[in-house]
């Protein structure tokens, strides 16, 4: 199965989080083929590893995708469908990689789960399984780009309850208007702004009522928060306090050099197969940041304009993902002759 067969199956099994079991599985009877060993964990990831020694090098990936299936369509250099962009194209990228790369030491793919809900499937990786890595790529839409920084995130629960009544009277208060009131003093508190250093403050899910004369019994709204360099969960929860305000789920921000031995093995990737090298800090939040905790030698990079993530319109350019896995297979080989760092 060459890249853009494996490209189009892999967008036709539909993914959202903790829904990846069926395209856990293809990808498993693909990677069986070129792996030393291959197997889905407890999590459902998918694992398998080339190679033994240092150093170790792992090829990251997410499986799921935002809810909502979108029609697949081949269009000859383009590709669309759900995940696409985030994150099959850079997925197919990754398993293109680890299947043509000739490593010296350890390459381990592993294709999560989770990672736009709760990050299940790295945070079981980050316990135990595959060889610790020295090294590490995360796959992500990063149009090319070498990204070494992304901004922290959380959901934060905003919720007003009431005894409710009967939506003529006037002796009750309003509680939507008391949610969107809170709403404004959040974003009075993180002031947010359009640049990387700021905040950045977003309702994604409103529930207020459940019948057309009743008084809200109760009204919530689901804030994505995003967090600059320099702040943190905590932080956030301090700035909070005194609000109807919960943080539901928070990861700190998250940043390595951009001359580690990781990023300056892609860099010279990018070069050989005549791209030209750019980096970038990321203004979302991946498992990127979770997986700092392992090595600070690593990058995110993969295929696709991120501005099409989580849209209707996410398409991908197959030639992109082409060179992306030719990038990479040459990142992985470029570490391979450094061999494992010092001290590690």
């Amino acid at each position: 199965m060459d890249l853009r067969e494996l490209l189009v199956r892999a967008l036709s099994l539909y993914s959202p989080s903790h829904g990846e079991g069926e395209l856990a599985r293809f990808l498993l009877g693909v990677v069986k083929q070129h792996a030393d060993d291959a197997w889905i964990d407890g999590a459902g990831n998918v694992v398998a590893v080339r190679g033994k020694g240092a150093p170790v090098v792992w090829l990251h990936a997410h499986m799921d995708t935002v809810v909502g299936p979108l029609e697949v369509r081949d269009e000859g250099e383009v590709v669309k469908g759900r995940g696409a962009v985030d994150d099959k194209g850079p997925l197919v990228a990754y398993l293109e990689a680890f299947r043509t790369a000739e490593p010296r030491g350890t390459l381990v793919l592993a294709l999560v789960t989770a990672e736009e809900d709760d990050s299940a499937g790295t945070e079981e990786l980050i316990r135990g399984g595959p060889p610790r890595p020295d090294y590490v790529y995360v796959g992500e839409p990063t149009d090319l780009h070498v990204a070494y920084a992304y901004r922290g995130g959380g959901k934060v629960e905003l919720r007003i309850n009431t005894r409710g009544g009967h939506a003529s009277s006037p002796i009750y208060g309003n509680p939507f208007e008391e949610l969107y009131a809170a709403y404004l003093k959040v974003r009075e508190v993180l002031k947010p702004g359009e640049r990387y250093e700021d905040f950045s403050v977003m309702p994604t899910v409103v529930k207020c009522g459940d019948a057309p004369n009743k008084v809200p019994v109760e009204c919530t709204a689901v804030l994505d928060v995003r967090i600059p360099p320099g702040h943190s969960c905590r932080e956030l929860e301090e700035l909070l306090r005194g609000l109807p305000a919960r943080v539901r789920t928070c990861t700190d921000p998250a940043e390595v050099s951009p001359t580690n031995p990781a990023a300056r093995a892609l860099v010279r990737g990018l070069l050989k197969v005549g791209v030209e090298p750019k980096l970038s800090k990321k203004y979302g939040t991946a498992d990127f940041n979770l997986l700092i905790a392992l090595t600070k030698n690593m990058a995110a990079f993969g295929p696709g304009d991120p501005r099409l993530a989580h849209t209707e319109d996410e398409a991908i350019k197959v030639s992109d993902v082409e060179i992306a896995a030719r990038a990479l297979k040459y990142a992985v080989e470029e570490l391979g002759r450094w061999g494992p760092l010092k001290g590690q």
